[in-house]
């Protein structure tokens, strides 16, 4: 059978109607990314197949590690062909690997190149994608945000960036909504920050658009903590204005120290942290709560030790503001796989209401990462349709239609008050 045929992953026929009759053709709202705004504002083109899959992808240049190959290749200075070459040269010892998926799912969906990428095949994918990505307009930035159907973007911004670009991109005619994130990291307890003008970068993210602020840490910070009342602030400033705290918990950064010192940060040496999540998460959401403070709240789980735990606490600090006012969030970054989306889809049914979920993100710096989408929906769609069929959910195609439309565009559309 094709690999990565029409049906892949949609093993029953109510799958396949739910995703080729709803979900397939519903707008993309990517919440959470890392997108260079300065590229979609002056509409960049990308001159060859490694500046648009491998210039930025961590994901990429862990697997290119794992197989052998050296880092002149991946991040050093070999050409962007020698590159290219080195990734196609590992493919086939990565099947299953969700990147192996969504670089398939890119050559079919952006170039129509049905092969399956190998040393053997790749200076004709490499002169075939290349040559489209010079000749075609609707592969510049703001045509593959077009062509993805992409409805809304947020970026992650520093906490004292101007947003000059995001003003601009405002002032244009762009298709595509572009807003900014409140980016402020908590590294130790022990940080602290300048409230005063902290609040009024809040002030002025808000005033261009802003709902979300975004916290990466590798876990909630101590309650009495520095960091922590800075938190409480945000939290404080958020609800009063409607926006979504998201926390990032788990990631334990640059763990191969002589390998980041040559690198740099954000280059495929974090990884899946050990520290212990569930018990200072309930402490700080608690004390949130206490102070008036919790509102729509995003937890996304990095250590697949600890999410049924994770995803039970949060239940217990739900209320009437919003439905899925703290949501368990979409699989994050080492879950981002078949297993992972799997698994979270199957812990919120269990332990919460999956028909309040805000759907998917892609986390990523790459303008065909809207393909993973695609993959979240197929495997939605997959879930929901072998429960209906099987009898263990109602077999009512109104019911599932809508189910289906609101995890995939309704709920994240309604639940951030853009």
């Amino acid at each position: 059978m094709e690999y990565l045929h029409d049906n892949v992953f949609l093993t029953t026929a109510t799958a396949q109607r739910l995703y080729h009759d709803v979900a397939k053709n519903l707008p993309i709202i990517d919440f959470h990314t890392h997108l260079p705004q300065g590229e979609i504002l002056n509409d960049h083109r990308f001159e060859n197949l490694w500046e648009l899959w491998l210039k930025h992808d961590h994901y990429k240049w862990r697997l290119m590690r794992g197989c052998g190959i050296n880092e002149e290749r991946i991040t050093g200075n070999a050409s962007p062909w020698e590159k290219f070459e080195a990734f196609a040269s590992i493919m086939p010892l990565a099947p299953g690997n969700p990147v192996h998926h969504w670089a398939h799912l890119e050559l079919k969906r952006v170039f129509g190149i049905d092969l399956i990428l190998n040393a053997g095949n790749a200076k004709a994918i490499w002169d075939e994608a290349n040559k489209q990505l010079s000749e075609r307009d609707d592969l510049s930035v703001q045509g593959l945000l077009e062509s993805f159907n992409v409805e809304l973007v947020c970026t992650t911004d520093a906490p004292d960036s101007a947003l000059t670009t995001h003003n601009d991109i405002a002032e244009s005619d762009i298709k595509t909504k572009v807003l900014p994130t409140f980016r402020v990291d908590f590294v130790k307890d022990t940080d602290t920050h300048d409230l005063v003008l902290l609040k009024q970068q809040h002030d002025h993210f808000h005033a261009n658009g802003c709902r979300l602020s975004d916290h990466g840490m590798p876990h909630v910070p101590a309650v009495g903590s520095a960091a922590f009342d800075t938190l409480n602030h945000i939290a404080k400033w958020n609800k009063a204005r409607g926006w979504t705290m998201q926390l990032h918990l788990g990631p334990q950064r640059r763990v191969n120290e002589a390998m980041t010192a040559i690198t740099g940060p954000d280059s495929g040496f974090d990884t899946m942290g050990s520290c212990q999540q569930t018990a200072p998460l309930i402490a700080g959401l608690n004390a949130l709560n206490e102070a008036g403070n919790l509102g729509k709240t995003i937890v996304y789980n990095l250590s697949s030790v600890e999410s049924e735990p994770i995803c039970c606490a949060l239940q217990n600090f739900q209320n009437e503001q919003a439905k899925g006012l703290v949501q368990y969030g979409p699989a994050w970054w080492h879950l981002d796989n078949v297993r992972g989306i799997r698994e979270q889809m199957d812990i919120l049914t269990s332990l919460g209401a999956i028909g309040t979920s805000v759907g998917m993100l892609t986390d990523s710096r790459s303008f065909t990462s809207y393909v993973r989408h695609e993959y979240y929906r197929r495997l939605l769609c997959q879930y929901l349709g072998d429960a209906a069929e099987a009898g263990e959910m109602p077999n009512e195609p109104e019911a599932l239609d809508q189910l289906i439309a609101d995890i995939c565009y309704n709920n994240p559309k309604n639940y951030f008050n853009w």
